[in-house]
């Protein structure tokens, strides 16, 4: 009687060894064969968006990712990463290349002109290219010495973008009158490839290969030759975003050309009673108009902060060839300039004027105005759960003409980032999935046998 128990109880401790090890294999397969994976991360760091999923769903024509490593020594993080791209569709596909391997592959990318090192990757698709450093996946700290988000998937879903559609254009950031733009605001646009820089327009002038001009809250005004060359440009088909700084006095040319698209800043600082966030009616939480930058919205409903805005004028809606649209408002409930008025007030307008050039070809110049310097604050576009970053690049979307940019918020890593490699994890796998349940199962098979012959 007592033997037989031994028995069952070894039967038993035998059955659940073998039913763990069936599930760790199970799982394995399905893991490697049919991309069953679950992202326990604390900020979903493996989860792709609706923006990389909508630009991967609409893929036509292959892609190819060359990871300039052994796939077991990539780092996990973005090896992790890239397998959810080659498991969403069949259109992507992931290579391995170590440079010490294949130096024959390695020199003909240098012979094209690239300088390629470990860990870079390599975006392609019909005769097209968009090189990604290793350190692009990643935000540092001031000091560089610590990851502290991945912008892994906004390179990458750019880069597939970019080798699809082909590379963007020039954004130009004004200087020279005291303008403070956020090193958030032109990375917004660099990694939607275009190319930043800044400008002295008495000086460079503008280039007619400009897509959008930008004027990041300027506190001296712009001379009339530089206004001449605004003007010029605007009718030529350009495109100007404006941001306003509250308490801006003696930008009278800036503002008569504002005035003349039909937009006039005030001095007016609008306060919301009720749509503010961190309890400061400054900080206005704004409502969305009926115009294109916002159709994003429509589905995805997230706030738009505009701090310390002031409140534009919209003198018209239609005059001539020239038409104004409100973007972003507050509230009736708000009040400007400390005193209650009737609201709503428009925070973002933007306006646009077809014009016939010398050839007889229709172009159409745009011009969108921001109350806001601090709408595009580092603290403002790096909030996942602000909707500023998307805002912006809407809006910049619309004044290039470009309706697909791309915006994905950066993640953060933590404050502990380990360097994991492949290696690593199988080593971990054989630990938890092979020498341990053979142990255990050694272990009550000696139970059970010890128990046996006492």
């Amino acid at each position: 009687m007592i033997s037989g128990k031994k028995r069952h109880l070894g039967l038993v401790a035998g059955a659940m060894t073998t039913i763990f090890l069936m599930i760790g294999i199970l799982s394995i397969i399905l893991t490697e064969n049919f991309g069953w994976k679950l992202d326990l991360t604390e900020n979903r760091l493996y989860t792709l968006s609706e923006e990389t999923k909508g630009i991967l769903s609409c893929l036509k024509q292959p892609i190819k990712i060359i990871v300039f490593n052994q796939e077991t020594e990539y780092p996990l993080l973005p090896k992790n990463l890239l397998s959810r791209y080659s498991q969403y569709t069949r259109m992507i596909q992931i290579c391995y290349c170590d440079p010490y391997k294949e130096p024959k592959q390695i020199r003909e990318y240098e012979e094209l002109g690239y300088k390629v090192e470990l860990n870079d990757l390599m975006i392609e698709s019909e005769g097209k290219r968009k090189q990604l450093k290793f350190t692009d996946l990643y935000e540092f700290n001031t000091s560089q010495t610590q990851v502290e988000k991945l912008v892994a998937e906004q390179e990458i879903t750019s880069g597939i973008h970019m080798v699809v559609h082909g590379a963007r254009k020039k954004v130009i950031f004004t200087d020279g009158h005291g303008e403070e733009p956020s090193s958030s605001l032109m990375e917004l646009f660099s990694r939607n490839h275009y190319q930043t820089s800044y400008g002295e327009l008495s000086v460079t002038g503008i280039a007619p290969e400009t897509a959008v001009l930008v004027i990041c809250a300027p506190r001296r005004d712009f001379s009339e030759e530089e206004m001449e060359m605004i003007e010029s440009y605007l009718l030529a088909g350009g495109s100007v975003m404006t941001f306003w700084e509250p308490g801006t006095e003696g930008l009278e040319h800036l503002t008569s050309i504002l005035t003349d698209w039909g937009i006039r800043p005030t001095n007016q600082l609008v306060e919301e009673p009720g749509l503010h966030v961190s309890g400061n009616p400054l900080n206005v939480a704004a409502t969305y108009g009926r115009h294109e930058i916002n159709q994003y919205f429509k589905n995805n409903r997230y706030y738009v902060v505009t701090p310390s805005c002031v409140a534009l004028t919209q003198l018209y809606e239609s005059q001539g060839t020239t038409k104004t649209g409100q973007v972003l408002r507050s509230s009736g409930d708000a009040a400007a300039g400390g005193q209650k008025e009737d609201g709503p007030f428009s925070l973002v307008l933007s306006s646009e004027r077809v014009v016939t050039t010398e050839t007889g070809e229709s172009v159409t110049g745009r011009l969108l105005v921001c109350g806001s310097k601090r709408i595009y604050g580092d603290d403002m576009l790096s909030s996942e759960k602000l909707a500023n970053g998307v805002f912006l690049l809407q809006a910049a979307g619309w004044c290039a003409g470009e309706e697909d940019m791309i915006y994905i918020p950066p993640k953060e890593m933590g404050t502990v980032v380990l360097p994991v490699v492949a290696t690593e994890t199988r080593k971990w796998a054989i630990l938890m999935l092979g020498i341990l349940p053979l142990g255990i199962l050694l272990t009550g098979a000696g139970i059970a046998l010890r128990r046996r012959y006492l």
